[in-house]
Parts: structure tokens; C-alpha cells; sequence
């Protein structure tokens, strides 16, 4: 995904569009942005909505992103 930032609401919204539980979200924010994880399941990768903003180290880590 880009770095487009989304609200509560619209990644709510694209998860039900979707299936549902695609999308995680750790943290509470007003807006956030997607990262695909290293995780997948039979409908296909997960994301994780986290705040705007540079990532750290621990971050990628702790959600496998790639």
C-alpha cells in the first residue's frame, strides 16, 4: 500500500467490504496508515493500521511487516 492515511471509519469500512479481518488495528488514532504484513490467511495478506509517521525497528518487528 502507499502512505495514503485513512479514518477509523474507512478501515472499518474496507474490512467488511473485504471479509472482514484483514486489516488490524493495535493502536487508537484519528488517522492511520496500512502496511502489509508478513502474514496471510486463505483470503489473502493482512494489513496493520498504525499512526502516520516513520516506523521504527521494534515496530516491523513486533507486526512482521515487510
Amino acid at each position: 500500500m502507499n502512505n495514503e492515511t485513512y479514518t477509523k471509519g474507512h478501515i472499518h469500512y474496507m474490512n467488511t467490504q473485504h471479509g472482514g479481518g484483514w486489516i488490524r488495528m493495535p493502536e487508537k488514532s484519528d488517522k492511520y496508515v496500512l502496511y502489509a504484513t508478513g502474514d496471510a490467511t486463505i483470503s489473502g495478506r493482512v494489513y496493520v493500521a498504525l499512526k502516520p509517521g516513520p516506523l521504527s525497528y521494534e515496530d516491523k518487528l513486533k507486526y512482521n511487516i515487510i
